[in-house]
């Protein structure tokens, strides 16, 4: 991969504003030191509050602030949605990065279920769905702002970037395996988790405004990244090991290589016209057989939609999917 700091020039700069989920360590907060270095201003997100804070205070530039929320629970990300909105008339970027891999089965309430969801599903897909969907009118209207600021702002839409992961390959959708005590765990868990985020990528791209897009990717492989912290203490210190042997033999990523597609993705001005892809080292390539199938991305939003109780006046362009 190349420097994604790199890129000629950016679609983020001085008054923009980008929310990096799960931001505070790995992945997440080397995307929110790249954002940084354009001049926008990048609020931090995760549970940690003190390494948030620090992070928030160590990024290039100033204004960057922390914001707690626990993606577990649907109340809190819609207090995360309120804080921003409270505190920013713009956002330019929501990059949903934050994740969870969970070596056991534990479920989670949610308002719409009246059966437990599966924690990894619940973190890595039904909290980024909510949190975007109230979010999207922000976004909107900041992609409004953007293409009259000047002529030549006029394809620099606001972007929604969406992490998955090559795992997702393989894998088809499964709404009933995600509900109560029985179902995948661990590797079948996160992989079917990041299978529903290019499902949702592709379902959000039809329904978003013309002055939004939105892409998912594949980062690389990075074991030096947080991702199995509340995993059992085996899969921590196997993935730990996997990271020492794979980083030997070329096989896996840093954080801040892996961090370089989801940069790009946010602040390149090439993808400014690109919505609904999903890319692997900065490049777009067909996702799994899984992700493609347009009923599973229409069944997979209905679904989100209902657990995580959206209301109408919530969600994100119905009138534009069922056009397209």
């Amino acid at each position: 991969m190349t420097d994604a700091a790199t890129d000629d020039g950016a679609a983020l700069g001085r008054g923009d504003v980008a929310l990096v989920t799960g931001s505070t360590d790995g992945i997440g907060a080397e995307t929110a030191r790249n954002l940084a270095e354009t001049g926008a201003t990048v609020l931090v997100h995760g549970r940690d509050r003190a390494k948030g804070e620090r992070l928030a205070a160590s990024l290039s530039g100033d204004d960057h602030r922390f914001y707690a929320a626990d993606f577990a629970e649907p109340a809190a990300i819609r207090d995360l949605a309120d804080a921003v909105c409270a505190d920013f008339d713009r956002l330019d970027a929501l990059v949903n990065n934050a994740g969870t891999f969970q070596s056991e089965r534990h479920l989670v309430d949610l308002p719409g279920s009246d059966a437990g969801v599966e924690l990894t599903f619940a973190v890595n897909h039904l909290a980024p769905f909510l949190l975007t969907n109230l979010l999207a009118d922000r976004l909107a209207a900041t992609g409004e702002r953007r293409a009259s600021d000047a002529p030549e702002r006029e394809r620099d839409p606001a972007r929604v970037v969406t992490v998955s992961s090559d795992l997702h390959r393989g894998t088809e959708l499964d709404l009933d395996g995600v509900r109560g005590p029985d179902g995948p765990t661990g590797m079948d868990a996160y992989g079917h988790s990041k299978l529903a985020n290019v499902l949702f990528t592709a379902e959000l791209a039809r329904r978003l405004p013309d002055g939004v897009v939105a892409n998912c990717c594949h980062p690389g492989v990075s074991p030096t990244t947080g991702l199995t912290r509340d995993s059992s203490r085996f899969m921590g210190i196997a993935w730990k090991l996997y990271g020492v042997v794979g980083g030997a033999l070329g096989r896996t990523d840093s954080a801040a290589e892996s961090a370089e597609t989801p940069t790009y993705l946010a602040r390149s001005p090439a993808v400014a016209g690109v919505s609904g892809e999903y890319f692997d080292d900065r490049e777009p390539v067909t996702p799994g057989d899984g992700a493609t199938d347009r009923d599973a991305q229409r069944r997979l939003w209905r679904a989100s939609a209902e657990w995580v109780a959206i209301g109408e006046e919530e969600e994100v362009g119905a009138e534009r999917a069922q056009r397209a």
